[in-house]
């Protein structure tokens, strides 16, 4: 198998066995694709709760090195990849080669609409696989306003007829929300926003060196998460915060914020989608990192958020999906900063 090739459903068809079986397989992926594809799974894991898969992908991913893959030596063939991938249906085949040129894209405009089409190729494989299909209409909102100030032909892709599809994509996506008072959709994939190529794409060259995120957008985005975590929207800090760990390079504070990530993940399966066994799972790994901080660690107070991911870790290991699910608005840890009262927890 190439290494281009190697998707979830490769893994999900891999004889049953222990849950690190695959990894002879993996090894013949670059291991910075490995670091790659952790990252786009956490997205569709979030969307999914398809912990066995990520939990062996991650496994694997331990015998891969911490370095960074090279910019991509073709960037319009590869490009142009992800449209014949998209229009044949290969939603997350093409989301995963987009990833490889957004990683590394030093252009502002470029770096926007490649992120637009990667949040579309999300939400189609969300409202299609009736996989959390609210943030399908969160991530076509977020790619239509990445896709503002673009002109109307943009590499090459027609952006006045995408920027429609995605208006009518959404729309189907909330009659079909309607229809079933918020419990499913799966569309038809014949229905996702179409891409329509105007004009060939001039001449592209990516620099080796990476986006950084300036500081004060660092701060930003993690505040914005921050807030969006203590007003319940869970998926929105994820996202936040996500866009932050894919960026950051130092590996303690990459821990840290994965960490954030696993705890509003978590509380998204349970909160909103009543799925307690995933839930579970992303506490039990946030708890494994989180544990390894002292008590304040940049100004948050992780033994605070420690004892109430705790609780909230026993409370859902005692749920099952064959009950009705309601999970205590009490029993969600706190994310506080240092100087923030001292909340008593719950028993």
């Amino acid at each position: 198998m190439s290494p281009a090739k190697v998707t979830r459903d490769a893994f999900m068809r891999s004889p049953p066995g222990p849950r690190t079986q695959g990894c002879n397989e993996i090894r013949q992926v670059p291991a910075n694709h490995v670091k790659r594809l952790i990252a786009v799974e956490l997205e569709f894991f979030f969307c999914s709760g398809a912990f066995c898969f990520v939990t062996s992908l991650a496994n694997c991913a331990n015998h891969a090195s911490d370095s960074m893959n090279d910019p991509v030596e073709d960037p319009r063939a590869h490009f142009n990849k992800g449209i014949e991938l998209y229009q044949q249906g290969e939603h997350y085949e093409a989301h995963e080669l987009w990833e490889d040129l957004w990683h590394h894209e030093g252009d502002e405009e470029r770096f926007r609409f490649l992120q637009a089409l990667i949040q579309v190729t999300s939400a189609v494989h969300k409202a299609v696989n009736n996989v959390a299909p609210r943030g399908a209409l969160l991530l076509i909102e977020r790619a239509t306003d990445r896709l503002d100030g673009l002109p109307d032909v943009f590499m090459g892709i027609d952006v006045v007829e995408l920027r429609a599809g995605m208006a009518r994509f959404h729309g189907h996506v909330q009659e079909a929300l309607e229809k079933s008072h918020g419990l499913q959709c799966r569309l038809s994939p014949s229905l996702a926003p179409t891409l329509v190529t105007r004009a060939a794409i001039s001449n592209w060259v990516q620099e080796a060196e990476e986006n950084v995120v300036p500081q004060g957008a660092q701060e930003a985005w993690f505040t914005q998460g921050l807030a969006a975590y203590r007003s319940g929207d869970f998926f929105e800090a994820h996202e936040r915060w996500k866009d932050l760990w894919r960026h950051e390079k130092e590996e303690d504070r990459r821990q840290f914020l994965q960490a954030l990530i696993q705890v509003a993940a978590a509380m998204q399966k349970i909160v909103n989608e009543k799925k307690p066994r995933p839930a579970a799972h992303l506490l039990e790994r946030a708890l494994l990192r989180l544990r390894a901080y002292p008590s304040i660690h940049e100004n948050i107070a992780v033994g605070r958020l420690v004892a109430g991911a705790e609780l909230a870790r026993r409370a859902v290991t005692q749920m099952t999906e064959d009950a009705p699910i309601v999970f205590p608005p009490e029993l969600i840890p706190k994310i506080d900063t240092d100087d923030a009262p001292t909340v008593a927890p719950v028993h």
